[in-house]
């Protein structure tokens, strides 16, 4: 299953690690955040903003990344979003319109003809049988 995801943060590793363990602990983080982790020099860490549309970003897999690499990072703050779960949603209808094709059409018996025509008559391209008649 997959969703979409926003990420952010930093991550500071500490600064006597042996460079292949860096590598190690950024290429696991990258896998897990499926994105790129950035360096910033000024800041000496590295940092991370990504939005994914097909994500499978898991809370339980940064979580066991971490674990796995705690005694190596100096500081850490990572923030991740699952875009498709609204903090808050409000839908009221209280019309007697409904939506057909697109457009609003007032809801009675003669609502079909009208989506069909507009159908037909606007989104489809006229076809070269239809042109000659």
């Amino acid at each position: 299953m997959s969703w979409e995801t926003f990420v952010v943060g930093t991550l500071e590793i500490e600064p006597d690690m042996p460079e292949e363990k860096k590598v190690k602990i950024i290429e696991d983080f990258e896998e897990v955040l499926e994105t790129d982790l950035i360096w910033d020099d000024q800041a000496k860490e590295y940092r991370v903003s990504h939005i994914n549309w097909m994500s499978h970003v898991r809370e339980e897999d940064i979580k066991k990344c971490h674990e796995k690499h705690k005694r190596h990072i100096k500081r850490i703050s990572l923030s991740l979003w699952n875009l498709s779960e609204a903090d808050f949603t409000l839908h009221v209808d209280r019309s007697e319109h409904e939506q057909v094709f697109g457009r609003w059409y007032k809801q009675r018996p003669g609502t079909i003809k009208e989506s069909a025509a507009y159908l037909f008559g606007t989104l489809l391209p006229p076809t070269r049988a239809a042109a000659g008649v």
